[in-house]
């Protein structure tokens, strides 16, 4: 297992209970000290960060491809609100990437744009390197060229 920082309170967002299951079958792999909540859509996402009396994630991972408000419509909202403007938020399409979604995700305010791993492994390395990363210098230094996170 690779060192990463603990205690990481992590929300996935994403309609596919499969992808839920598999994100969670990830976490538990790397052996994480860090609590994981889901939401299946945007709209429960939103109200899980408008409840006062629940812990503010430290990390979001975001599908973009959702029904009911898409994830760029759910980004959008959670960027409007400055009580979430310092917590990263990991887009994740599960399709090709296109120069158009890229820059509006990114432009939309989100930290990292991903496409969905396939295999279990290219999973793992990714969280990892998510919560490895300094958001603090991130937000700082954020541009459109190293936007895209690859493994």
């Amino acid at each position: 297992m690779m060192k990463t920082k603990e205690n990481v309170r992590i929300l996935c967002t994403d309609d596919d209970e499969d992808d839920r299951e598999f994100f969670a079958q990830a976490i538990a792999d790397l052996h994480l000290n860090s609590p994981v909540e889901f939401c299946k859509n945007g709209p429960e996402l939103l109200a899980r960060l408008g409840d006062k009396n629940t812990d503010i994630p430290d990390i979001i991972f975001l599908d973009l491809n959702m029904p009911i408000l898409s994830g760029l419509e759910t980004l959008q909202k959670i960027r409007e609100d400055d009580r979430f403007k310092n917590i990263p938020i990991i887009a994740i399409y599960s399709t090709s990437t296109t120069i158009d979604k890229v820059r509006n995700t990114f432009g939309l305010g989100a930290n990292v744009y991903i496409v969905k791993p396939i295999s279990f492994g290219d999973l793992k390395k990714i969280i990892v390197k998510v919560i490895e990363t300094d958001w603090k210098k991130n937000f700082q230094d954020a541009k459109i060229e190293s936007f895209v996170l690859t493994i």
